[in-house]
């Protein structure tokens, strides 16, 4: 995902502001509305959840229904046109405050808008996780779960980007602090 800048326009549409220029979101902007739709998915579960359930008339329609939930997500968590990359060049996302009139009334609240992290890992990046841990080479990784080593670099990314951190020398010193794998 390429750094990325939101905002909502007077015409309450969402427009992107990355490399490229200045769009207006739409349908037709299909390789991001999938690549958030995932990020949301795999990080933000529970806002996941209500927008396929507040959209969920639209599902007949998977590019408009993937459209509805992406642009909605945008616009309650990246409103303001502003010098800070809502998406950096890590992939990071850089939530601001949106002003709302259904603020503290919206039943999304604190879901949609403001959501949590999943900061828990899956059972095979736990997996992943603990092999590297225990100083397996990715190749020996990747042949043992039998899966290749652009997935085993994917979980390692995704554990990072879940835990907040950086290094294998931070996931260590994490996993030894939380007691994750006992020995």
């Amino acid at each position: 995902m390429k750094p990325s800048e939101f905002y909502t326009a007077p015409n309450n549409e969402v427009m992107i502001q990355d490399e490229s220029g200045t769009h207006q979101l739409s349908q037709g902007d299909s390789d991001f509305l999938e690549k958030m739709e995932g990020i949301i998915h795999e990080f933000y579960p529970d806002a996941d959840k209500a927008l396929c359930e507040n959209y969920k008339p639209s599902r007949s329609n998977p590019s408009y229904y993937r459209f509805l939930k992406v642009r909605r997500f945008i616009k309650c968590n990246f409103g303001q046109y502003d010098n800070v990359m809502d998406i950096d060049h890590l992939g990071r996302m850089n939530f601001e405050f949106v002003p709302c009139p259904l603020r503290g009334e919206c039943k999304y609240d604190g879901i949609i808008c403001n959501p949590k992290f999943n900061s828990s890992l899956s059972q095979r990046e736990m997996e992943v996780m603990q092999m590297a841990y225990e100083g397996r080479t990715d190749d020996d990784i990747a042949s043992t779960l039998f899966i290749s080593l652009n997935t085993v670099n994917n979980h390692r990314k995704n554990s990072f980007k879940k835990l907040n951190i950086h290094s294998m020398a931070d996931f260590i010193r994490y996993a030894k602090d939380k007691n994750l794998f006992k020995r």
